[in-house]
Parts: structure tokens; C-alpha cells; sequence
């Protein structure tokens, strides 16, 4: 692989023996992917911060790199950690090592307010530039919607790109491999977050290559749009490995290449049976995350009565960590609270699936998101099951 100069420096040792092995490991990497040269990125993304993913051994590697004084080059943000992180099991060890995960990732200098699965909103990456992102539900909207240039990368990877502010240039970053090859064509409306989930999960099933989608987005406003993309984007890359795919009339026209013209029809039929009896009064929202303006549009009068129908009785909101509850939100957590008996729970930072969730007393959680769907029963020990929103 060639090197500049600097890289070069980087790979020899002198700029650290930390710094030496992260070059050394994305080298690594792309000369087994066939990549001929590093790409400089902007802006890494690191997923793996639940101690539930990366047990005693993750937490040991962090500690140790920021121990021995690592930081990153670049701006670096990081995926949200688990319950623990907000102090809400009575194991005082397993918060404990929660604690010290995520302040081990700010002391290597990862954005304190970030904790997100969408990084996104905090900084909206620009047409091809280069990212190193991990989380799957990040890569897909950041290629898909944006035009950004990352690759579907491992948290181990993108922290080590994120010290060295370089990845390796394959896969998603060279035009040549972004290319769509199989339509998709709805023969529905997509008009709530549920069945934007069920298509994402069945589209990712199905297609082997870069889908180019054309689908019929009804929503209310451009806010309940844009969650309806998230989660289409998001259930794609939980049922398949996919980082990216094309939205017509979207995704830049500049940033993918259409390959050949097979068409598949979907009709609402061959999505999966919607199942909203499975027993639980708690539902989920935030999978992945929604922000708290967003959370007042999605609980309107009418969304709330269908809910209490239902029979709902909490609300778990999970929410980027920069966002502060406001007035307006205590206004409505509180209307909720008098008027429908539904009390809400706003949990910043945080994601249910990489929590364990049978250890707090949950056996079964409602949600309209796809990537929850799949997910929480084996990662998070909850049966879900399907609720429209």
C-alpha cells in the first residue's frame, strides 16, 4: 500500500505507540479489501460502547488507550451506551464499568455530548466526504441520504481511523462500488413509522446489491418524513449488510452509478404480519434515536388515544445525549401523564437493545421500529412486538 510521508511517520512509531497501531491495523484491513492508498476522513463515528457488547476485554482497551494519553485527530462521535450509563440496575459494578467506558471515550476526545446512533444530527456530513462511521443505522442514512462516503465499519476500526484521522480507500469510498442494481417499487403508501420498518426489513431480506427505491412517503410533515426514511434506511441494514441504498429523488445523483434495471414490485401483502397483542403495556420510541422536537410532534392527541386503545400505560424515549428536556417537553409529559395515564421516561444517551432489559423487568415492549423488531429478543432479552406509529 503506498504511504505518504506522514503515514508513513505514523506506521514507523514516531508519532506514538498508539498511533503506530491504529495505522498499522487499518493498513492492515484495506490491504486485505485491496485498497492501494489511505483516504483522509473528517468525521469518525464509534460504535461497541454498551459494557453489554464489549464486556471487561473493550473496557480494558479503552482504559488503556486513554491511559496512555490517546486522542483523536479528528471530530469523533460515539453510538449511545447502555441503561447502565444512567444508573438503572442495582448492580453498582456493572454501572461502575459503564461509567468508566464512557469516560474513557472522552478523555481520547470523543464529543461528550454526542452518544447517539444518529450522529448526523450533530453534524451534517457533506456531499463525498469521507467518513469512517460505524453503526449500521448511521452508514446507510449517511451514504443514502447525505451522499457521504463511509464504509459499514467495526467500532474497533473506526476508533482506530478516528486517531489517525485516515481510512483505507475501498468499498464505499470509490464510485465504482456504489452502484445500484435492483428497483424496488412499492405498491402502497408509506404512511406511518411501522410499515417504513417493515419495508426496510423486507427490502434487506430480499436484495443482494444497492436497492434504488421507489416508494410513495406520505407523512404529515417533512419531520414525520424524514423519521419514516430513518427507519426504512435503519430495518435495511438490520436484515442485511448493506451500507447504502438510493432513495429516488433523494440520494445525490452524483454519488451512485445505476448498473442494470431489474425490477421488484412490493406489495403491503408480502411485508410481515403486524402483531400488536403481544401483551406489553411499555412502549419503545427512539430506535434509532429521535430528538425530543420530534417526540412532541410524534404524540398528538390522535396518536396518544390510539396508544391508550392499545393499552400503553409508559413511554420509553431514548434521545441523543445533547438533548436537554425543555419546558415544552415537561408540558407534555405531564398533559400525557393527567389526561391519557401514560407516563413518559426520556432517556438520554442511551439505547434499549444493547441493554439488558430482562434484568430490568421488562419480558415485552411494543415499538414501531424495525431495527427494535429484530434486535431486542436476542440482545436485549425483550419480546417485541409490532405497534403502529
Amino acid at each position: 500500500m503506498y504511504l505518504t510521508r506522514i503515514e508513513e511517520k505514523m506506521f514507523s512509531g514516531e508519532y506514538g505507540e498508539v498511533v503506530e497501531k491504529a495505522i498499522r491495523v487499518i493498513v492492515k484491513v484495506g490491504e486485505a479489501l485491496g485498497a492501494e492508498r489511505l483516504v483522509k476522513i473528517s468525521h469518525a463515528h464509534i460504535s461497541g460502547v454498551s459494557y453489554f457488547n464489549i464486556g471487561d476485554e473493550g473496557l480494558e482497551l479503552l482504559e488503556g488507550f486513554s491511559n496512555r494519553g490517546a486522542m483523536v485527530s479528528i471530530y469523533t462521535t460515539a453510538n449511545p451506551y447502555s441503561f447502565a450509563g444512567l444508573g438503572l440496575y442495582k448492580d453498582d459494578e456493572l454501572i461502575r464499568k459503564q461509567a468508566k467506558i464512557i469516560e474513557s471515550l472522552i478523555r481520547i476526545g470523543v464529543d461528550p455530548n454526542s452518544f447517539t446512533c444518529t450522529p448526523y444530527k450533530l453534524r451534517k456530513p457533506f456531499v463525498e466526504e469521507h467518513l469512517a462511521w460505524a453503526e449500521s443505522s448511521a452508514v446507510i442514512y449517511a451514504n443514502t441520504i447525505f451522499g457521504a462516503r463511509t464504509n459499514r465499519e467495526g467500532g474497533l476500526i473506526a476508533l482506530m481511523a478516528a486517531l489517525i484521522g485516515r481510512t483505507y480507500y475501498a468499498g464505499m469510498h470509490k464510485l465504482e462500488n456504489r452502484r445500484a442494481s435492483e428497483i424496488i417499487v412499492t405498491l402502497f403508501d408509506v404512511d406511518s413509522i411501522l410499515v417504513a420498518s417493515l419495508l426496510g426489513l423486507y427490502i434487506g431480506r430480499i436484495v443482494h446489491d444497492i436497492p434504488y427505491i421507489r416508494a410513495r412517503y406520505r407523512a404529515e410533515n417533512e419531520t414525520m418524513h424524514d423519521i419514516m426514511i430513518r427507519n426504512t434506511l435503519a430495518s435495511i441494514a438490520t436484515t442485511s449488510d448493506l451500507p447504502m441504498a438510493v432513495l429516488e429523488g433523494v440520494t445525490p445523483q452524483s454519488t451512485y452509478v445505476m448498473e442494470k434495471d431489474e425490477t421488484i414490485s412490493v406489495d403491503m401483502k408480502e411485508l410481515e404480519n403486524i402483531d400488536i397483542k403481544c401483551g406489553s403495556d411499555v412502549l419503545l420510541l427512539g430506535c434509532p434515536h429521535i430528538t425530543l422536537d420530534e417526540l412532541e410532534i410524534l404524540l398528538k392527541d390522535k396518536q396518544l388515544n390510539l396508544l391508550k386503545k392499545y393499552g400503553i400505560s409508559k413511554i420509553i424515549v431514548t434521545v441523543p445525549k445533547y438533548n436537554e428536556k425543555s419546558s415544552e417537553i415537561f408540558k407534555l409529559v405531564q398533559k400525557v401523564r393527567e389526561r391519557y395515564s401514560i407516563e413518559i421516561q426520556i432517556l438520554p444517551g442511551a439505547c434499549a437493545v444493547v441493554s439488558n432489559l430482562k434484568a430490568l423487568g421488562f419480558t415485552a415492549i411494543a415499538t414501531p421500529h424495525g431495527k427494535a423488531l429484530h434486535y431486542l429478543q436476542n440482545l436485549a432479552g425483550a419480546k417485541p412486538c409490532a405497534i403502529h406509529v
